[in-house]
């Protein structure tokens, strides 16, 4: 869910892609190495995503005995829309393992009337899409990835995204991950996301994945597939 495809294209630029989540929202990210000095390097990371169709299949919803369930009304027209973010990463190496500091500009471009009624008030949605009604947002963050052993690493996130000006207009989310290397081409992680946030009708935290009908927190379990070989 908080992972994507990545695939190294060379040894300056790779790029990725959620590969579940493309079918219903279209994305893609490419990142580039811009400066390798000793001490630092620096990076700059650029994403390109379509939610049109996403909220479309939300809008049309599931069929609850004789009534229709959805997180956006039906009568309300979903136009076409297509977002861009843009980071600067500056990562640092240490004997505990390597420090990263981001931080970048969210862009969304929306193609007729969006009615700010289609929002939808859930962690870490309401923020990513708010950027259409907003039109614009910041985000900025802190990670740090250790490598325990050969095969095993964590990586622990903290980050804020902020919409100025817009009603609910921060979320502070937490992230921690560990991984395990079973080849050159598969990974397994499991972990967890933690976010607090401010929304239209108050502020709220969650630890994700989170199930709103159980009321209950399931831990996060991640797979990936490489299709080249991952440098350490």
């Amino acid at each position: 869910m908080f992972q994507a495809f990545r695939y190294g294209f060379s040894d300056k630029i790779n790029y990725s892609t959620h590969p579940i989540l493309f079918f219903a929202m279209p994305n893609f990210s490419i990142k580039v190495l811009r400066r390798k000095e000793k001490f630092f390097s620096t990076a700059t990371q650029h994403s390109v995503y379509y939610p049109t169709k996403l909220l479309k299949i939300l809008q049309a919803g599931v069929k609850v005995g004789d009534e229709t369930a959805s997180l956006i009304a039906p009568n309300f027209k979903i136009p076409h829309m297509i977002g861009f973010s843009s980071d600067y990463i500056i990562s640092k190496p240490y004997k505990l393992g390597i420090a990263s500091l981001y931080g970048g500009v969210n862009v969304g471009l929306v193609f007729g009337e969006l009615d700010e009624r289609t929002s939808i008030d859930l962690p870490l949605v309401y923020h990513r899409l708010g950027v259409f009604y907003n039109r614009y947002g910041i985000e900025m963050g802190f990670d740090f990835f250790k490598q325990i052993t050969d095969a095993i690493s964590c990586k622990v996130d903290f980050g804020a995204r902020v919409l100025p000006k817009f009603s609910g207009s921060y979320s502070f989310e937490h992230k921690l991950l560990l991984s395990w290397q079973k080849s050159e081409r598969i990974r397994f992680s499991t972990g967890y996301k933690y976010v607090n946030a401010d929304f239209p009708y108050g502020k709220k935290s969650r630890l994700l994945p989170y199930l709103p009908i159980a009321e209950s927190w399931v831990p996060m379990v991640d797979i990936q597939w490489f299709s080249k070989k991952q440098k350490k």
